[in-house]
């Protein structure tokens, strides 16, 4: 995989973090598909929405390969060309990802890696402090059916991008504060329409049940127990970095859930991942909006897409980008040919 050269400071990007988003992005010019080298892939709408939320500016649509049916907003993340499309409605699953990346491949040749955002299942546990809203990443383990084996690790995202999540990992502070202004910045755009989209759903309706019962099999007369845990000072995200679980089933069992938890240290349960990584080289970007038991609603799910999308751009904003900005390469290479014009212009006698 190539290497990035790093040419940005800190005090740069953290000024730039402080511009309030609070419209979409005007279009700008369309550019040829050539020019797109990062893919963002997401299974539902409002994991999309959140993502173009944050786009610093949209590109006009532009054609796409022969067959390609689907749909893709282009524009620029950080110095990032950008593509990013969702699943059809109603589609769910690797067969569907994997379909859709097979497309994206095509259509966008020049992608050097895809990011997988959207939301999942956590995995609370004493060794691991997850809550409703956190983000978890990773390059995610494939299980096929995901009730009977684990099959094994899956393709990797490029080198240069699992270094910088280690420099991220090592920034003081960490990104929770960080992922909670772009979360700001999504409930203020005016692509999400209603103010209340994206927020922030509250602390009492984080709840993690001890001893739940798997899906239909609940006993009226044991109800499950809250478990009693420290609240935090902030509704800032925590980012987890570890084992993401990828399979065809939605997870509705916490004994299952805690099972591989502790036998295999997952922290997070999707169901795209396994049909992507060995397409295109893939990061999964989860945020956590249930915790895979019975009791799981969709309470969480935008905010949770708001806080996948948020470490979305807080990795491509500290990702260096190697590549000229194209629209400053053409005007270049248009005064170069205006100049060369005007010399060979014979003078009037």
């Amino acid at each position: 995989m190539r290497e990035f050269d790093s040419k940005f400071s800190l005090p740069q990007l953290n000024g730039a973090m402080s511009t309030a988003v609070t419209k979409s992005p005007t279009p700008v010019e369309q550019y040829s598909r050539a020019v797109y080298t990062v893919g963002i892939l997401c299974a539902l709408d409002i994991e999309l929405l959140a993502i173009r939320a944050l786009l610093d500016e949209t590109h006009d649509d532009t054609d796409r390969a022969p067959g390609d049916d689907y749909a893709y907003a282009l524009g620029r993340m950080g110095k990032h060309k950008v593509v990013a499309t969702c699943l059809p409605d109603g589609e769910y699953g690797t067969n569907p990802a994997a379909e859709c990346a097979t497309n994206m491949k095509r259509s966008f040749p020049n992608i050097k890696f895809c990011l997988l955002v959207g939301i999942g299942g956590g995995v609370p546990s004493d060794d691991n402090d997850i809550r409703l809203g956190d983000v978890v990443y990773d390059r995610g383990k494939e299980n096929g059916d995901v009730m009977l084996e684990r099959t094994g690790a899956l393709q990797g995202p490029p080198r240069a991008l699992r270094a910088l999540i280690n420099y991220l990992k090592s920034t003081p502070g960490g990104s929770s504060d960080i992922l909670l202004t772009y979360v700001k910045k999504i409930i203020a755009s005016g692509s999400v329409g209603s103010k209340k989209r994206f927020s922030h759903p509250g602390k009492e309706l984080d709840i993690l049940f001890e001893n739940c019962c798997p899906e239909g099999d609940i006993n009226p007369q044991r109800p499950p127990q809250v478990k009693h845990r420290e609240p935090r000072p902030t509704n800032s995200p925590v980012v987890h970095y570890g084992i993401i679980a990828s399979g065809n089933k939605v997870i509705k069992n916490a004994k299952f859930r805690d099972e591989w938890g502790q036998k295999y240290g997952v922290l997070c349960f999707e169901m795209e991942a396994a049909g992507v990584m060995n397409i295109l080289p893939t990061l999964v970007i989860r945020g956590v909006c249930d915790y895979c038991d019975a009791q799981k609603n969709k309470a969480w799910q935008e905010y949770a897409a708001a806080t996948a999308a948020a470490y979305t751009r807080h990795l491509l904003i500290h990702l260096p980008c190697p590549e000229p900005d194209n629209r400053n390469l053409w005007k270049r290479i248009n005064s170069d040919l205006s100049h060369a014009q005007t010399e060979e212009r014979p003078k009037n006698s």
